[in-house]
């Protein structure tokens, strides 16, 4: 049975650059719809579409908060969405550098390039996030893992 007893959470850091990118692409086709509206009402429709489809997407696969339970990491996602990692699965966190945000062997859930902390797991693969305060994040997550019980099995 998966513990409800949150020790820790905390918010992605989003740096300007990534708020500019994704804002960027849903106003491109916004802008985009609009001025084809006098000119073809059809590529206006299915840019009035992409709009909406994109602005769902990234608030569907974005981190909106990171937590640490008892047995486990949560990585919360849009709606229901959320990637959990067992804690008993975890070798180690560590900060990493700008370079792990942008290029990474695993999942990036990345949105700075300041605060970049590496979960490497036991199995599966590695994950790439930025808590807002990578040296507490990775202080909470030890002390959680220190307060497994002997023998716990990792499961995902």
């Amino acid at each position: 049975m998966r513990s409800t007893l949150l020790l820790y959470s905390t918010k992605p850091r989003y740096d300007r650059w990534v708020k500019c990118l994704l804002g960027g692409t849903v106003a491109f086709t916004l802008i985009l719809g609009i001025v084809l509206i006098p000119v073809e009402i059809e590529g206006a429709w299915v840019c009035f579409a992409a709009t909406v489809f994109d602005g769902l997407l990234f608030w569907v696969i974005m981190p909106h908060s990171l937590q640490i339970y008892e047995d486990r990491v949560r990585i919360k996602l849009g709606g229901p969405f959320a990637v959990n990692i067992a804690l008993a699965n975890i070798r180690e966190a560590k900060k990493g550098s700008t370079g792990d945000a942008l290029a990474y062997g695993g999942v990036r859930f990345a949105t700075s390039l300041r605060n970049v902390v590496i979960i490497v797991r036991r199995r599966g693969w590695n994950i790439v996030i930025s808590p807002d305060d990578a040296d507490m994040f990775i202080e909470q997550l030890n002390q959680a893992q220190q307060a497994l019980p002997a023998g716990e099995p990792a499961v995902n």
